[in-house]
């Protein structure tokens, strides 16, 4: 058995050997090892201590303040190469990413320190899939990269005086990344975009191809270029030189930004390393850089820069791809034992496993979209994935862009004719409007571009390609509309709508453009409330345009943010909206669309057909909410449903299949009401939504939001029984209702709180820590994140006597027994199994959470009037079934089942013997395989 003692003594003696490896200084060694023992007393750290150890000396490292090598400047961290660091830590990127992310929230750290992290995983990423995409560009123009015994000489020390050796094209593809690493770390905002560090590239690899042809060493360049571009006839000035930049862009759009790229960052930047030495070479031209006399000094001036810069920073070395491509190649080597029978390396090698994406060569990728998992309401949205696009990788950001472009081919940013035509069929032509629109939020958002440290062009680009995507989606939305209804004048008159449509188009554009600024920076810019941003993001989504899946997902996900928490700022109209409503916030029984309600545990009800063809942007923008007339002598059926509206009858089924209403003892009323029997055709015309606007809209997204993500949480807690489920979507819709602790706080706050609070009052004890398993799997969700139980509300900040008192947050359980026991204390009693109230509690029914939940459908309309709506359920009906394939099946098939849909009965001809058309057993076997193939598509669509 080994004693603590012992234990500790060894963890300190293995992060001294660490900190002696890493030649720290005596204060980042005290700082870190003092963290992580507090840490690992309070915490269970999960596998190799040395890891952790790592994680704990680099967070030191970075809050130490340290001179830079020219001593003008103090900055934040100790210029420790963070590759040394997780080599000797025995960590790699991606396991360090992942250590160094929960012990930040042990730590409890800042989110300056959060984003610097964050950061550095953006970096990684980018230079990882970036020299991914630079050996196979790289072999399009030179002889493929390898090493032979020259390379070996050439490393080794030489006397300066010999005369120098010929570089060869494995020292050309070394100087290339070199040169653009160091380029990049000169312009911060290049490390995380990927796009432009492709065009860096292509700069540097056109740069050296003009060098080389200048220096005569044809030798070097592969054959197949010099035929495509007859380099031959450009040497003997009978063309001009081939711009290598155009050649790997395939796009007019790309190939713009790419040259503008190539004649303005890129000749500044190396305009720069040679006026300050680094490189030497014809300031004007660049030429000579890669001549034999001025090669291997440019090459060791450019490694030198490099390094100072991980000095100064503290980065990872990005030359570790370099690294781990020379190990491949010598493994290769030892393989033949040859150096002159080492192959060319095919560009298809160099795949996820390959390059070095870690100091220990583990396997795995990181990325910036790593983490943007599908959202729990996101699927419901998304067609098959497409065959030609990836998952993970630097296809799937790179083609983004060229996705985005795909969505706005033959279209400029002005209306097209068709809209123009639209404009003028309103009472008033909204264009002006328009336009001042526009130019307003031009100026805007190009100051705020330049203040981002963006260039004018390329905010400029962005401008032009969303005013593009905005006349587009106007056109198509105002289109829809005008098929629901022929009055569209109501809503062009709306600069609201115009806005909103305008915002989000920025907002796929800079998700596109892998943009620095996340959301909902847009929003504060041009100063746009959320819940009305909201509201164009299904338009958009359901239009007519196959958006991209990785698309779909962001802007889903930015609905649930606005959702969850946007929505509930104090600074949200949304209050306003409720207040001048007089009914308050609604249950969601009230606002549900037919079919989504779940009364009991066995419901085979299908969701009721909408008679819509789309999502009604007239609705969404119309006042925030209006309440259908009612009849002042209601029928029998009204009554019935008006008395279910204040909670005093219970509607069931009762044994001859007719609906009854039972009457609920009330403590403030007693009178009975009699039951009446109810037809189930009058019951199922009573359950149409009661109230429509766009506010109602908002709180039915919200609802549904929220029994998503409660049917999540129930599932993986093992909370089988449905009434226990009831129990908990109606004490959380009470606190909705009737509390205001969904001000400044999160869904995900009360929906935790809600079920630990039921489970209290039902003495539930399944597990013995709740909250912090609750916790645990709430954290399984894709928008799950630690500030949501980490900082929680307490106390709004308030002015007493003339002084401000700040406001007061802590983390979920502080909350808990703070404020939200004080508030739903006296509700939560009634659930309690001895409660004398128990009785008189009303649970609210369910959202039916199915795959195809939609609002109101999700319909595509192929051509006219024809629609293809999904498959809404994977239960195969009894009896025949008759299928029509077009351009296939005989026309007979067709009338079949037209005679089936108008008289529910089919007449064919009868097999001799038998008295009911029964379907041949070939034709069930069919059947079957087609349901089994629909059934596994449905699954892979879901993924």
């Amino acid at each position: 058995m080994v004693l603590a003692g012992e234990r500790d003594d060894e963890l300190f003696k293995t992060h001294q050997d660490l900190c002696s490896k890493l030649n720290l200084d005596e204060n980042i060694i005290t700082t870190s090892w003092e963290t992580f023992e507090s840490i690992n007393k309070k915490f269970v750290l999960e596998g190799e201590k040395l890891q952790w150890l790592g994680c704990s000396i680099y967070v030191a490292c970075c809050s130490t303040e340290t001179p830079t090598l020219d001593t003008s400047e103090i900055v934040r961290g100790s210029g420790v190469n963070l590759t040394s660091l997780l080599r000797h830590s025995n960590l790699s990127f991606v396991q360090f990413f992942s250590n160094i992310s929960k012990w930040l929230d042990m730590v409890q750290l800042s989110d300056d320190f959060r984003n610097k992290v964050n950061n550095i995983r953006s970096t990684f990423s980018v230079a990882y899939n970036t020299f991914k995409k630079y050996l196979p560009s790289f072999v399009e123009i030179f002889v493929s990269p390898i090493m032979n015994s020259q390379d070996i000489d050439a490393s080794k020390h030489r006397n300066r005086k010999m005369r120098p050796i010929p570089y060869t094209s494995f020292k050309i593809f070394e100087f290339i990344w070199n040169m653009f690493i160091l380029l990049k770390s000169e312009e911060n905002y290049l490390g995380t975009e990927l796009i432009k560090c492709h065009h860096l590239l292509y700069c540097c690899i056109d740069l050296a191809l003009r060098n080389v042809l200048m220096s005569n060493r044809r030798d070097l360049v592969n054959p197949n270029f010099v035929q495509e571009f007859a380099i031959a006839n450009i040497e003997n000035g009978d063309q001009e030189w081939p711009c290598i930049v155009t050649k790997f862009c395939n796009c007019d759009s790309v190939i713009k930004e790419a040259l503008h790229m190539k004649i303005y960052t890129f000749r500044d930047l190396v305009h720069k390393l040679i006026r300050n030495g680094t490189l030497v070479g014809n300031e004007e031209s660049f030429n000579d850089i890669l001549s034999v006399e001025n090669f291997d000094s440019n090459f060791r001036s450019v490694t030198k820069a490099y390094e100072a810069h991980l000095l100064s920073k503290g980065d990872f070395d990005e030359r570790i791809f370099l690294a781990e491509y020379k190990r491949q190649l010598i493994e290769k080597e030892q393989l033949s034992n040859n150096w002159t029978t080492i192959k060319t390396f095919p560009p298809g090698d160099c795949g996820d496993t390959s390059v070095m994406e870690s100091p220990r060569n583990s396997v795995g990728m990181v990325t910036p979209n790593q983490l943007l998992d599908t959202p729990l309401t996101g699927r419901k949205f998304l067609g098959p994935r497409e065959a030609d696009q990836p998952i993970l990788g630097d296809k799937s950001l790179s083609e983004k862009m060229s996705r985005l472009h795909a969505l706005i081919v033959n279209r400029c940013a002005k209306p097209s004719e068709s809209l123009q035509h639209l404009f003028s069929q309103c009472q008033s032509d909204p264009s002006e409007r328009i336009e001042r629109i526009l130019l307003t939020n031009n100026e805007k958002l190009i100051e705020a571009f330049l203040n981002c440290g963006c260039s004018k062009e390329d905010a400029q680009n962005y401008l032009d390609i969303g005013v593009t995507l905005f006349y587009k989606y106007v056109e198509s939305v105002l289109h829809t509309e005008k098929n629901i209804s022929a009055e569209i004048s109501a809503l062009v008159e709306k600069d609201l709508f115009f806005q909103c449509m305008f915002v989000c188009c920025m907002e796929m554009v800079f998700f596109s453009y892998n943009f620095s600024k996340k959301f909902p920076w847009i929003l504060e810019t041009l100063e746009v409330k959320p819940i009305h941003f909201v509201k164009v993001i299904e338009l958009i989504v359901r239009s007519k345009d196959h958006l991209f899946r990785e698309l779909i997902k962001h802007l889903n996900r930015i609905e649930e943010t606005v959702m969850e928490s946007l929505a509930w700022r104090s600074d949200s109209p949304i209050w306003d909206a409720i207040a001048n409503s007089d009914q308050g916030i609604p249950r969601f029984e009230d606002i549900a669309l037919p079919g989504h309600l779940l009364h009991n545990d066995v419901d085979d009800t299908e969701p009721t057909a909408i008679r819509s063809p789309g999502l009604s942007a007239v609705d969404c923008f119309q006042s925030p909410i209006s309440q259908v007339s009612r009849n002042l002598f209601p029928t029998t059926a009204q009554t019935g449903q008006s008395v279910l509206q204040k909670h005093t009858h219970l509607m069931i089924p009762g044994k001859d299949g007719n609906m009854k209403i039972i009457p609920i003892v009330d403590p403030e009323r007693t009178k009975d009401v009699v039951v009446q029997p109810l037809k189930t055709e009058s019951a199922t015309e009573s359950v149409t939504p009661r109230k429509t606007g766009s506010l109602m809209l908002i709180f039915r997204k919200f609802y549904n939001l929220a029994g998503v993500r409660l049917q999540h949480l129930c599932l993986n807690l093992g909370f089988t029984d449905f009434e226990l489920k009831r129990k908990i979507w109606t004490i959380f819709e009470d606190s909705i209702r009737h509390t205001d602790l969904i001000k400044d706080r999160h869904l995900d706050q009360l929906l935790m709180c809600a079920i630990y609070v039921i489970c209290k009052a039902c003495n539930i004890n399944n597990y013995e820590n709740l909250f912090a398993i609750i916790m645990k799997f709430y954290r399984q969700q894709p928008q799950a994140s630690s500030s949501v139980y980490r900082d929680v509300l307490i106390e709004r900040g308030k002015i007493e006597d003339g002084k401000a008192i700040p406001e007061k947050r802590n983390d979920l359980i502080q909350f808990y027994n703070s404020v939200y026991v004080k508030a739903m204390q006296a509700y939560a009693i009634r659930f309690q199994p001895n409660s004398n109230s128990n009785s008189n509690v009303l649970l609210s029914p369910l959202p039916a959470i199915r795959r195809n939940m939609v609002s109101p459908n999700i319909n595509t309309q192929v051509v006219g009037n024809v629609f293809v709506k999904p498959l809404e359920s994977s239960v195969i009906q009894v009896g025949s079934s008759y299928n029509y394939f077009f351009s296939r099946s005989p026309s007979k098939e067709l009338k079949n089942i037209n005679r089936a849909i108008n008289n529910n009965v089919i007449r064919g001809k009868r097999l001799l013997g038998e008295d009911v058309l029964e379907m041949p057993s070939n034709k069930r076997i069919s059947n079957r395989k087609i349901q089994s193939l629909v059934e596994e598509r449905r699954s892979q669509n879901l993924e």
